[in-house]
């Protein structure tokens, strides 16, 4: 059994703001991967620590950062017993498709949460469509990042490659903001959720539009991969935004190591979320309507076998 590292001072604060009461030494503990400074996966992995160590007895849950494609290695291989995953990796990853050799063993979904949005963020009034990133400087998430394949396959389906770029900067989605702020880049592709808290940082600083995702780079980009899904960005969802733009994206949900993760553990933790997952939406708003029947819906991913118990006791499946 792994020794138990006492936490911290401050996450204990932290914890105690959202209700969880000190208790005993853990019996189980599990590393939960979950994604880049800036984005939506990193607080909401905080959050769901909170709510499982409070939920789930003697549970201990460990965070690390992460991302999209890196997590389904990581929890396949065993390296992490949890992680965030974006559905169209992950579909891809159970089936053995490009960008994996070959099919990604133990994945299975505990759930799904809320939407990922493609949001092409310019501070260049002049830009209408990804078409006209042309010859322009971009920043997207690092490589092995499915944010990253998601860019290339927009610029794909708008006829443009990186070699098209005058350059192409790879960074989190805090550094990418910067980059934007001081002129290092013209645009920055992301998958994130709506609104985003350092995209609503950046409008402080600079005006910003976001680039519609056309009918026709949609059809390709489906083409491509059938889990991306037609998406709008609400109008006011930022400031100065008044209409809505049509994009593209897919459902964020947690995966689980289907072999290392018990089916009496996968239970106790669905139905700790399935009871207070509503409190992430102080994270992310949508996620405060979040149902047991949102969660169960079918991604192409298999539930881990305890999520499924605790769907149908929930009346969700």
């Amino acid at each position: 059994m792994m020794k138990v590292l006492k936490r911290s001072a401050a996450v204990m604060a932290v914890a105690g703001a959202i209700g969880l009461a000190p208790g005993a030494a853990s019996a189980e503990s599990i590393t939960f991967m979950t994604g880049p400074a800036g984005g939506s996966w990193y607080p909401l992995g905080g959050a769901i620590k909170t709510i499982l160590e409070s939920e789930v007895a003697g549970l201990d849950v460990t965070i690390r950062p992460g991302a999209g494609l890196i997590n389904l290695k990581g929890v396949s291989s065993g390296k992490a017993e949890m992680g965030w995953s974006l559905v169209m990796s992950a579909v891809d990853a159970v089936n053995g498709r490009e960008p994996f050799e070959s099919k990604l063993p133990d994945v299975c979904n505990l759930g799904s949460f809320y939407t990922n949005y493609l949001q092409v963020t310019t501070t260049d009034p002049s830009l209408m469509s990804a078409a006209d990133l042309k010859g322009k400087s971009i920043v997207t998430l690092p490589r092995g990042n499915t944010t990253e394949l998601g860019a290339r396959a927009l610029l794909k389906a708008a006829g443009l490659t990186y070699e098209d770029m005058s350059k192409v900067n790879f960074a989190s989605i805090s550094d990418g903001v910067n980059m934007l702020k001081d002129g290092q880049a013209k645009a920055m592709l992301t998958i994130t959720s709506v609104p985003n808290g350092s995209l609503l940082d950046l409008t402080n600083s600079r005006k910003i539009k976001f680039l519609p995702i056309t009918d026709d780079q949609f059809a390709k980009m489906k083409a491509m991969n059938a889990g991306w899904q037609r998406l709008t960005i609400p109008a006011n969802s930022y400031p100065n935004q008044t209409t809505p733009v049509e994009i593209a994206g897919f459902p964020a949900h947690l995966i689980l190591n289907c072999s290392k993760v018990s089916d009496d553990l996968a239970y106790k933790m669905t139905k700790a979320l399935i009871n207070r997952g509503k409190e992430l939406g102080l994270i992310v708003k949508s996620l405060g309507s979040l149902t047991a029947k949102n969660m169960a819906a079918d991604i192409g991913v298999p539930l881990h076998p305890g999520a499924m118990k605790a769907y149908k006791e929930a009346g969700a499946l």
